[in-house]
């Protein structure tokens, strides 16, 4: 019994991380920076060089600790008050993250 239940919670863990590396197999960081620029730049600053920014620059987001694929695509997919609803399609939302974690230092 104890097994299954090793086997199960593996399993699980294994599926749950399947997404994300699915994520960086086939995102374009190039297109996701574009898509940035075209949707984020007037709010956000794309890189800690760009002009003045309201709000957090993406390099502040990509290296918080609790920043993943799998946290930036349910933030992508929730409202927030104080910031436009995009509706993105699943690879342009894999895109915009995988360029946020193109910034990441690591």
């Amino acid at each position: 019994m104890r097994a299954m239940i090793v086997l199960t919670l593996s399993l699980g863990m294994t599926l749950a991380i399947a997404p994300a590396r699915a994520q960086d197999a086939f995102a374009n960081a190039a297109s996701g920076r574009a898509l940035a620029k075209a949707w984020c730049a007037e709010c956000h600053r794309l890189e800690p060089t760009a002009p003045g920014a309201s709000v957090a620059d993406l390099t502040e987001v990509a290296n918080l600790p609790s920043t993943t694929a799998l946290s930036l695509k349910v933030f992508l997919q929730s409202s927030h008050m104080d910031m436009p609803n995009l509706i993105l399609k699943p690879a342009e939302a894999d895109d915009i993250i995988a360029y946020i974690l193109s910034l990441k230092r690591r």
